[in-house]
């Protein structure tokens, strides 16, 4: 007998041949698969004829406030428990490394109130695929020792910045998330904290 569980899995950068053996492995015996917006619809070639594939709200297109934000998220989180306790597999998919700025906390703290057993499947991040891409390493010997990776699009409730930008401008490689509406602050924050005019971008 099939056993209900809740994946919580990372897409990749993109491309649907960038995403792990184990997810595409599992996204091929899913019944239900809750999808980010943005996802490259490539990826439901995987999924079995009669799996449910359900898009998340795109309400990210439109830079909602918080109200907006939580309601969508509780959709997910209610969407992602139901099923589960339908008996279902449930793949939750979303694009990059599913632990890094996607709020995976949420839906953790919701599947664990609800005694919900869940699997998190790493993806591979943009980080690792810009620089793959680009020809760029992210560390380099007597260039760079450490990769910070930053979000420019912090928690539209915070009044204020919780980022040491001036912890963040010591380091060798900073990648940014979701910055390119914001680049021209964050340029000026990390100018501010020390980080050298003459950087390479």
């Amino acid at each position: 007998m099939k056993k209900a569980k809740v994946y919580l899995i990372g897409a990749g950068p993109g491309r649907p041949d960038l995403i792990t053996v184990r997810g595409q492995k599992i996204l091929e015996t899913a019944d239900v698969i809750i999808y980010d917006y943005l996802l490259d619809p490539r990826f439901f070639g995987f999924t079995k004829e009669d799996a449910e594939c359900i898009p998340c709200s795109d309400t990210g297109k439109k830079h909602p406030d918080s109200r907006q934000r939580r309601k969508a998220q509780d959709r997910i989180n209610r969407i992602m428990i139901e099923n589960y306790k339908k008996g279902k597999k449930v793949a939750r998919l979303k694009n990059g490394d599913i632990s890094i700025f996607s709020r995976l906390t949420e839906e953790l703290e919701a599947l664990k109130k609800n005694n919900i057993e869940f699997e998190i499947v790493p993806g591979v991040t943009a980080a690792s695929a810009a620089a793959a891409f680009s020809g760029t390493p992210l560390t380099g010997r007597g260039v760079s020792s450490s990769v910070v990776f930053v979000t420019g699009h912090e928690g539209i409730d915070k009044k204020k910045t919780t980022i040491d930008w001036k912890g963040v401008s010591s380091q060798g490689t900073i990648v940014l998330y979701m910055a390119v509406c914001v680049i021209d602050r964050v340029v000026k924050l990390l100018l501010e904290a020390g980080k050298p005019a003459k950087t390479p971008a």
